[in-house]
C-alpha cells in the first residue's frame, strides 16, 4: 500500500517538478556534483496540488522520499555513487512554532524554524548505504540505513555474526548544530531554550554559531540517556532533521513596522525636538545624567553602516560607550533599561562572564560526543544589537583579552586545536564598572582609578565618570523623583488614584523602539562638507592648543568616534545629510568626556591620561625626577632624598609631588633604596 502510495505521488511530483523547476533541474545537471540540491518553495506545491502540501506538513517523510525519487529520475544520467540529489522543501510561513515551544504536538511533523544558532559540532562521517560480511559464511549484506534498521541476523546461516565493511559501504557528511530563539523574539525576561538540529550532504558548514537561519525539517525523536549512559525508555530527546537551511543575518532593524506606524514615525521625525525627547525617553526612571542619555541614545541608532576604506576593510559604525562611576550611581539601571529597549539586547555580568561566554570559544563536550564545538557567546550572539556588560573591571584581564578584536574591528577569531574560524560581533558595547578603590578619590587623577587596561578604554568612544557628589538641592532632587515613581506604581497596583504623577517619557517605549528600528533599516546619513569641516576645524585647533601647551588633547582615532556620532545625530532626526548641527552634538558629548576625565592639574587637555593611564604632566615630572638621580649619582656616587627635592624644585616639581612619584617609582620597581634617605636607580642588563 505504501508503495503504491509513493509510486502516485512519484508521478504527481514528476508533473509537478517539470511545470515548475524545469530550468533550476537543468542547472543542477550542468553542476552536479558541486549543485546537488533542489530548493523546493511549499508555496508552489500548495498551487499545483493542496492536498499534497497539507499532506506534506502531517505526514512529511513518504512525500519527500517520493520527491526525491521524482528529482533522480529526472538526473538519472548522473552518477550517485557518492552524491545524492535532494529536494529541499522551505516555506517560513507554514507550520512556524517558536524553538521554545516545540515539543511533543510537531513530533513527525514538518516544522519550519526561525533561529538563532548558538553552536556547531564538527563533521561526522554517516553511512547511507551499508555493506555487512557475515564471519562465519561469508555472505554479504547491503542495507539503506537511512530507511532500514541495522540488520542483526545473517540471512545464510541465521547467525549474529555480521560485521560492517567501510571500505564497501558509501557516506555523506553529517553535523549537528543547536539552536535557540532569536533574542528579539523573546518577550521580557522569558528563557529559551535550544533545540539539536542535524544537517546532512551539502547543508554542513551552511552556518557558524551567531548566524540567524531559517530552517525546515522532520521533528523526530531518539531515546535519551542518563548520567550512567543508560538508556531511559520513558524519555527521548528531540531533534530536527533538517531539509533546508537558509542564512539570513537579521539585526536590530528586523521589526514589523506597520503602516499607520510608519507614518507616525515620519511625523514624529519633524518635530525639532525630536532628538531630545529620545534623549528623555531612554531609561526614564533615571533622573538626570542628560550627557549620558544624548551619548546612549546616539548609540542606539549608531552610524552609517557598510562603509569601507580604500583597502577593503570595515569601518566601525557602532559606538562603545564606557560607565565608570561610584557605588549607587544607577549604571545597572541604565544598562539593563537599555537591554530591554532594544529587540537584540543582552545583558551580562563581569562577575559571572568568562572571556568564552563574552566572544566564542572552541572545545570539546557532550554535544560533539568527544569531538569538537563552536560555541558562541554574548558580542556573537549580540550581532546587531547591543551588549550591556556590567561590573566590566571585574572580568579578568585574561578574559578581557579577547574583547580587544571584537570592539575594534568587530570580529571575533577562535584558534585551537587546529580550528580557526571567524565570527561576526558588530554590536554595540555599553559598559559599566567600578573605580579601583571602590570610590573616586578626588585627589587623583579618575583615569588612574580606572581598573582598565589602557589598550582596552581607547576602544571605547565615550567613557564617562559618574560622581556621587553632596549636594542638598540635587539630593532633594532624586529623592523626589524616586519618591514619586515609587508613590505612583503602588496606586496604581493598589488601583487608586496617586496624589503624585510620575513623570511619562516623551516617547512611549514600544513607538521608540520601532523609531530606531525604522531608522537604522532606512537611513543611512552621508557628511556633509560643512559637517567635515566643523570636525576638522575641531581637531586641528585642539591639537595646536596642545602642541603650545605639551600635551596631546585628541588622536586620528578620535575623529572617527565624532563621525559616528554625528552621523548617528542625522539618523535619530531620520536626515539623510549630517548637517553643522549634528557635527557641534558629538563635539559637545567629546568635550565633556575631556573636560571630566582628561584635564590635568595644569589645566590642560591631555588623551594620554585615558590612552596610557599616565597624563603627559606625570610623565614629565617623573621624568625630571629619574633625570635628578641619575645626575646626582654621576656627581656625588649617591642620590640622597634632600639633593632630590632641591633639583626638582628647580624645574618646578613641589616636595609633596616628587616625595609621591618616588613612592610610585619604588613600587614599580624603577628605582630602589639601599638605605634611608639614598635612591639609586635600578639599572636593566642588556640581553
Amino acid at each position: 500500500m505504501a508503495e503504491q502510495q509513493t509510486s502516485s505521488l512519484k508521478l504527481l511530483f514528476d508533473e509537478f517538478l517539470e511545470s515548475y523547476y524545469s530550468d533550476e533541474i537543468k542547472d543542477i545537471i550542468i553542476k552536479f556534483p558541486n549543485k546537488r540540491s533542489l530548493p523546493v518553495n511549499i508555496s508552489d506545491l500548495e498551487e499545483f496540488d493542496p492536498d499534497t502540501a497539507t499532506n506534506l506538513i502531517a505526514d512529511p517523510e513518504i512525500i519527500i522520499d517520493a520527491a526525491n525519487e521524482s528529482l533522480m529520475g529526472k538526473l538519472a544520467g548522473l552518477n550517485f555513487d557518492t552524491y545524492i540529489p535532494h529536494v529541499r522543501f522551505y516555506n517560513q510561513s507554514i507550520n512556524t512554532p517558536m524553538v521554545l515551544n516545540v515539543g511533543s504536538a510537531y513530533i513527525n511533523k514538518f516544522v519550519s524554524i526561525d533561529a538563532l544558532v548558538v553552536k556547531r559540532s564538527d563533521i561526522r562521517p554517516k553511512i547511507r548505504d551499508a555493506v555487512f560480511v557475515c564471519t562465519f559464511c561469508n555472505a554479504k549484506v547491503k542495507a539503506n540505513l537511512e530507511k532500514e534498521e541495522i540488520p542483526k541476523v545473517c540471512p545464510e546461516c541465521k547467525k549474529r555474526t555480521l560485521k560492517i565493511v567501510p571500505e564497501e559501504s558509501s557516506f555523506f557528511n553529517s553535523q549537528k548544530i543547536a539552536v535557540q530563539d532569536p533574542l528579539e523574539r523573546l518577550s521580557g525576561s522569558i528563557p529559551t531554550w535550544q533545540l539539536e538540529a542535524w544537517l546532512d550532504d551539502d547543508l554542513v558548514n551552511m552556518a557558524i554559531p551567531g548566524d540567524r537561519i531559517e530552517i525546515s525539517g522532520v521533528l523526530k525523536i531518539r531515546p535519551r540517556k542518563d548520567s550512567r549512559g543508560k538508556v531511559d525508555p520513558s524519555i527521548y530527546s528531540m531533534y530536527l532533521n533538517v531539509t533546508s537551511l537558509e542564512t539570513k543575518q537579521k539585526e536590530f532593524a528586523d521589526i514589523d513596522i506597520s503602516e499607520d506606524e510608519e507614518r507616525q514615525i515620519k511625523e514624529l521625525s519633524k518635530d525639532p525636538e525630536i532628538f531630545n525627547k529620545v534623549t528623555q525617553s531612554v531609561a526614564p526612571s533615571i533622573y538626570g545624567y542628560n550627557e549620558i542619555k544624548q551619548a546612549v541614545a546616539l548609540q542606539l541608532f549608531g552610524g552609517t553602516p557598510g562603509k569601507k576604506l580604500v583597502d577593503g576593510g570595515q569601518i566601525r559604525s557602532d559606538m562603545h560607550i564606557l560607565l565608570i562611576g561610584d557605588p549607587g550611581s544607577a549604571k545597572t539601571r541604565i544598562l539593563q533599561s537599555v537591554s530591554r529597549l532594544v529587540p537584540k539586547g543582552i545583558y551580562v555580568s563581569g562577575k559571572s562572564v568568562t572571556g568564552g561566554g563574552l566572544t566564542a570559544v572552541a572545545e570539546r563536550d557532550d554535544f560533539s560526543e568527544g569531538g569538537w564545538t563552536l560555541k558562541a557567546g554574548a558580542m556573537v550572539l549580540g550581532n546587531g544589537g547591543i551588549v550591556a556588560i556590567d561590573e566590566f573591571d571585574k572580568i579578568s584581564e585574561e578574559d578581557t583579552a579577547a574583547l580587544h578584536e571584537a570592539l575594534e574591528s568587530q570580529t571575533i577569531s577562535v584558534a585551537k586545536a587546529g580550528i580557526i574560524a571567524t565570527f561576526n560581533a558588530k554590536a554595540s558595547v555599553l559598559a559599566a564598572a567600578n573605580p579601583k578603590f571602590g570610590r573616586f578619590d578626588p585627589h587623583k587623577y579618575p583615569a588612574e582609578q580606572f581598573d582598565i587596561s589602557p589598550t582596552l578604554l581607547s576602544r571605547f568612544d565615550l567613557i564617562f565618570p559618574i560622581r556621587d557628589i553632596m549636594d542638598t538641592e540635587l539630593d532633594k532632587s532624586i529623592a523626589n523623583y524616586i519618591l514619586n515613581q515609587h508613590e505612583a506604581a503602588g496606586a496604581a497596583i493598589a488601583d487608586v488614584e496617586s496624589s503624585v504623577a510620575a513623570e511619562e517619557p516623551p516617547i512611549e517605549h514600544s513607538l521608540l523602539k520601532k523609531y530606531i528600528a525604522y531608522a537604522k533599516r532606512y537611513v543611512m546619513p552621508r557628511l556633509s562638507e560643512e559637517a567635515s569641516n566643523r570636525i576638522k576645524e575641531y581637531y586641528v585647533d585642539l591639537r595646536r592648543a596642545g602642541s603650545m601647551k605639551g600635551a596631546t588633547p585628541i588622536t586620528p582615532r578620535q575623529i572617527e568616534g565624532l563621525i559616528r556620532m554625528a552621523e548617528a545625530s542625522a539618523k535619530s532626526q531620520l536626515r539623510d545629510v549630517v548637517s553643522v548641527k549634528d557635527a557641534n552634538l558629538a563635539i559637545s558629548l567629546s568635550e565633556y568626556m575631556l573636560k571630566t576625565l582628561a584635564v590635568d592639574t595644569e589645566g590642560r587637555t591631555d588623551i594620554d591620561t585615558i590612552l596610557t593611564g599616565m597624563p603627559r604632566e606625570k610623565v614629565d615630572k617623573i621624568n625630571v625626577i629619574l633625570d635628578a638621580v641619575k645626575k646626582l649619582e654621576e656627581m656625588d656616587g649617591s642620590a640622597k632624598i634632600d639633593r632630590i627635592f632641591e633639583e626638582v624644585a628647580k624645574q618646578g616639581v613641589d616636595k609633596n609631588t616628587a616625595n609621591k612619584y618616588i613612592n610610585e617609582l619604588e613600587q614599580s620597581g624603577d628605582i630602589f633604596s639601599p638605605k634611608m634617605g639614598i635612591i639609586k636607580v635600578v639599572r636593566h642588563e642588556e640581553e
